[in-house]
């Protein structure tokens, strides 16, 4: 007769194999051919060590909701000039893992020449999102962006955490261009956490949406926590509110904190920005650097009222600067179109150069 403790042992381990997961081997994708059928019928899908041919898209858009994805080992992108993108996730509810030690590798450096999206070769944008309803994409690791890296659009509620975005091989010899870690726009509801984004532009580049949270991010050699708005002649698309930019760091970059409007384009606004807990070492150019003026990609010395600035809050923003063409603060406003700038805690110390502002901040001596 079996002993109430073994019963016992037997019925446990019964439970235990009863609860461990079947894993499909047809839900698998190890060959790019696979792709359309398992995205078709998957709800639990594995990507491992695969590589996307030259010139397609690994396209996972998901008709089905709450779909995930894990990407294993190595996925690389064969070479080819063109303006891609070379992955594409689209879907609701939706999770996407990177597992210890996988990489998505652009092969950046097959395509970089110094003129990034300006000329030169097509170079593919590499990551393309748009995911809804609570969609979290985490421990992604992006290797070597041809260009852009990731692309945000049309989405939210969604989180980003735990990415790290490497384009540092770019650095050398100035190769690597216009290659920005986040791009956002017609986004509602966006937490990017935890990140670590080293490249030669923007770190997040916001250009349009409402309700972000950006926290505990690191980034490095590009051009630091930008908003960027008013490319569009649609006042809904030149719109940015509710911004946090917290608890982050960023270091040996051109800028730290850089908030550009687009004078050739329609009205707009943005409103209620917070960067909060950010710490700057080795800026070589503009800590904090507030423009109205941009028109076609570059800033002209006169401003325009098209997109105000209602509402820029700065709590505890510091670092040190350093070079010949380092300015603490840069603001240039056209007249009455920046309101409601509060500042504290504001301080740097390197700069070649006093800072330069046509409105003071409250809180801040300029």
């Amino acid at each position: 007769m079996l002993s109430l403790r073994l019963i016992a042992l037997l019925s446990a381990a019964s439970i235990a194999v009863q609860a461990t997961p079947v894993v499909d081997s047809s839900c698998a994708i190890t060959n790019f051919d696979q792709v359309a059928s398992v995205v078709d019928k998957c709800t639990d899908i594995v990507i491992s060590n695969l590589e996307v041919p030259a010139g397609e898209t690994l396209d996972l858009e998901f008709k089905k909701t709450g779909v995930k994805v894990t990407f294993e080992g190595r996925t690389t992108f064969g070479y080819k000039e063109w303006k891609g993108p070379l992955l594409r996730i689209k879907g609701k509810a939706i999770t996407v893992v990177g597992a210890e030690g996988s990489v998505l590798d652009g092969q950046g450096q097959l395509y970089w020449d110094g003129k990034g999206g300006n000329g030169g070769k097509d170079k593919p944008k590499f990551f393309k999102i748009k995911a809804t309803e609570g969609s979290h994409f985490k421990n992604i690791n992006l290797l070597n962006c041809p260009v852009q890296c990731t692309s945000i659009d049309h989405s939210g509620p969604l989180t980003l955490s735990g990415w790290n975005i490497d384009v540092s091989a770019g650095d050398k010899n100035n190769l690597g261009h216009n290659t920005d870690g986040f791009d956002i726009n017609t986004t509602d509801g966006l937490v990017i956490e935890d990140a670590i984004v080293k490249n030669q532009d923007d770190c997040i580049a916001v250009n349009q949406g409402t309700n972000f949270v950006f926290s505990n991010l690191e980034c490095y050699g590009g051009h630091g926590l930008s908003l960027s708005v008013g490319t569009s002649h649609d006042i809904l698309k030149n719109t940015v509110r509710n911004v946090t930019f917290t608890n982050s760091v960023v270091a040996k970059s051109r800028n730290g904190i850089h908030i550009k409007t687009h004078t050739n384009s329609g009205q707009g606004i943005i409103e209620d920005i917070t960067y909060s807990n950010i710490r700057m070492t080795d800026i070589w150019k503009y800590a904090v650097n507030i423009e109205q003026d941009y028109k076609q990609g570059k800033p002209t010395g006169h401003p325009t009222d098209n997109i105000p600035i209602k509402g820029l809050t700065l709590k505890q923003v510091s670092g040190t600067l350093t070079g010949d063409e380092s300015v603490p603060v840069y603001i240039i406003c056209a007249d009455g179109a920046c309101s409601n700038f509060n500042w504290s805690g504001v301080s740097f110390t390197g700069a070649a150069h006093k800072s330069n502002c046509t409105m003071i901040p409250t809180g801040f001596s300029c």
